[in-house]
C-alpha cells in the first residue's frame, strides 16, 4: 500500500507576526516540522507493512525542506516540497487546490491520504477537509486509532462526547486528531539513510495551475484588518448589592473595552 501524507513546516508560534496582509511573516523566525503532522507521521510509520510506501509532501518555501529532512530520518520513502514564490499567502481555499493538484498528478493511486488536524500557525483545521472535497473522497476527522481491515481500514474517531467506530475506504482522506507532546527524535541509522536521500521540488507549472490560481492571488479569504489583543486582565473585585447597579456597573465595564 501506499500512504502519502501531508506535513506543513510552521513558525515557533510564540514569535510569530503578521504583514498588512495578514500573512505569516517567516523571516527570522525559528520553524518546526507541525506536531500534528509529525504524530499523523509517525501513526502510519507503525503501521507500515513490508512493501509498503509512506510518502511526505508540504507545500511551502525553499527552507521548508528541513521539515521533509526530518520525515525522511524517522522512516519516510519519499518527500516532494512543492515550493513556488506564486503559492505566497495562499488561504485555505489556495493551500487546498495547490495540495489536490499535486495529488492527482503524483500520487493519485495513494491507498491514503493523511494530514493532522490543524497546523499550529494558522489553526484554521480546515485543509483536510478541503482536499477530501475537491478529490471527490470520504473524509474522516479526529482519528484516535486506525488499523487494516481487508482492502481497508478501521478508524476510531473521537468527537470528544462521542467516540466512533467506522469503516475507511482505500483512497480517503485521514486527518489524527492528537499530538505526542514529547515528539519523535530519528535513530541514528535513520538519520544516516535520509542523508543520501533526494527531496524533490514541484513548483507551480509542475502540477498544471495558473498563477491566478494559487497563493494570495488565488486565494478567496480577504483580511480587512488585523490587530493584537491584549491577555491581560485588571482582575478586580467589586461587591454589589442593588442588581440595577450591578448591571449599570457591568454595562460601564464593556463599553470600557470597546
Amino acid at each position: 500500500m501506499r500512504f502519502a501524507v501531508a506535513v506543513k513546516q510552521v513558525p515557533d508560534t510564540m514569535e510569530m507576526s503578521v504583514d498588512e496582509n495578514g500573512s505569516l511573516v517567516r523571516a527570522g523566525v525559528p520553524s518546526i516540522l507541525n506536531p500534528y503532522d509529525e504524530y499523523a507521521l509517525t501513526r502510519m510509520l507503525e503501521m507500515r507493512s513490508e512493501g509498503d510506501e509512506v510518502i511526505v509532501f508540504t507545500m511551502g518555501p525553499p527552507q521548508a525542506r528541513d521539515a521533509l529532512v526530518k520525515c525522511l530520518e524517522l522512516g519516510a520513502d519519499e518527500a516532494y516540497l512543492i515550493t513556488d514564490r506564486a503559492f505566497a499567502g495562499a488561504d485555505v481555499w489556495a493551500t487546498a487546490r495547490a495540495l489536490t493538484a499535486f495529488i492527482l498528478k503524483f500520487v493519485p493511486d495513494a491507498d491514503l491520504y493523511v494530514f493532522g488536524r490543524q497546523a499550529i500557525d494558522g489553526d484554521t483545521g480546515q485543509v483536510p477537509y478541503e482536499v477530501a472535497a475537491q478529490l471527490g473522497v470520504q473524509q474522516f476527522a479526529y482519528t484516535e486509532e486506525l488499523t487494516r481491515d481487508g482492502d481497508g481500514f478501521i478508524a476510531v474517531q473521537d468527537y470528544g462526547d462521542t467516540r466512533r467506530t467506522c469503516r475507511v475506504p482505500r483512497g480517503s482522506v485521514v486527518s489524527f486528531g492528537a499530538v505526542d507532546p514529547n515528539g519523535s527524535l530519528p535513530t541514528i541509522s535513520g538519520y544516516l539513510r535520509a542523508r543520501g536521500m533526494e527531496v524533490r521540488e514541484v513548483d507551480r507549472v509542475a502540477i498544471g495551475l495558473g498563477v491566478y490560481s494559487v497563493g494570495l492571488k488565488g486565494s478567496m479569504t480577504k483580511i480587512v484588518s488585523t490587530r493584537t489583543s491584549s491577555g491581560s486582565r485588571r482582575n478586580r473585585k467589586v461587591e454589589i448589592n442593588d442588581p440595577a447597579v450591578g448591571a449599570g456597573f457591568i454595562v460601564k465595564e464593556l463599553e470600557a473595552v470597546r
